[in-house]
This record gives structure tokens, C-alpha cells and sequence, in this order.
């Protein structure tokens, strides 16, 4: 698949991995150019940016063409840039696109960690009546 096929817009997912751990991330495609670029919406983890700039990361980018139908460029580059005052992501490949199936993790939308309830459940689950009466 090439890049000048891709539809606009296109919702996409970035893979990151290093040392054994990788996270994806969803963004959208807005714009492809020269058959090598693609440009993308920036991905922000609990409003803020992601950086894709660093070194050492294996990078992909999967984009869905239709349900259940998915590309994939492997060894890509992403760099962000900031035009009008907006930042975007360019993804640079060099390779066409290869048919493949959607990546089985979730997409990391925040790194904050679930908090445990404040109130617990037994209390929580008991009638107004019964928790009155304890008192």
C-alpha cells in the first residue's frame, strides 16, 4: 500500500517498543504527501505531548482503511513540528505498507494509576437504613 492511497482521515495507532515493553498510541491521519510523509493529529497522554523523538525505539504506524482492514509501515520516522501555533506529528517511511491485523494492546490514554474506591463496597452496598442503624 502506499502512502498516497491512505484515505484523509484515517485513524491510525503508533507502536513504540524498547528493551521488551511498547505502548500504542491512537492518533489520526490528515494529511500524506511525496509518497513518503504522513501527517498526523499529536498524541497527548494526560495533556501532554508524546515524544516519538527519542533513540533506540523500534517504530510503526498502523492505519485502519476500512473496519477490520489494516496496513502497517514499519522503521518509520516521526518527528513533531509546530505550524500556526499547532503541533502535528510528519511520519517518514521509506517502505509501502503491508496488509496486517490490528495490534491486540490497548491504547495508552493516561499513566495515572487507578485509585482504590473511597468508600468501600460493603459500606457502599448497604441500604441508608442499615448503615443508620450501625450509628
Amino acid at each position: 500500500m502506499n502512502v498516497d492511497d491512505i484515505p484523509v482521515p484515517a485513524m491510525a495507532s503508533i507502536k513504540v517498543s524498547k528493551e521488551n515493553k511498547s505502548a500504542v498510541f491512537k492518533t489520526t491521519v490528515i494529511h500524506t504527501t511525496d509518497n513518503k510523509y504522513i501527517y498526523c493529529m499529536p498524541v497527548r497522554v494526560d495533556e501532554k505531548l508524546v515524544n516519538f523523538e527519542a533513540r533506540g525505539m523500534l517504530k510503526e504506524l498502523k492505519i485502519e482503511f476500512a473496519p477490520f482492514e489494516f496496513y502497517a509501515w514499519k522503521n518509520i520516522s516521526i518527528i513533531r513540528f509546530v505550524e500556526d501555533g499547532k503541533s502535528y506529528l510528519r511520519i517518514k517511511t521509506t517502505t509501502p505498507g503491508v496488509k496486517s491485523m490490528a495490534w491486540p494492546d490497548k491504547p495508552v490514554t493516561t499513566r495515572k494509576k487507578k485509585k482504590p474506591p473511597v468508600v468501600e463496597k460493603s459500606v457502599a452496598e448497604q441500604p441508608e437504613d442499615a448503615a443508620a442503624a450501625k450509628k
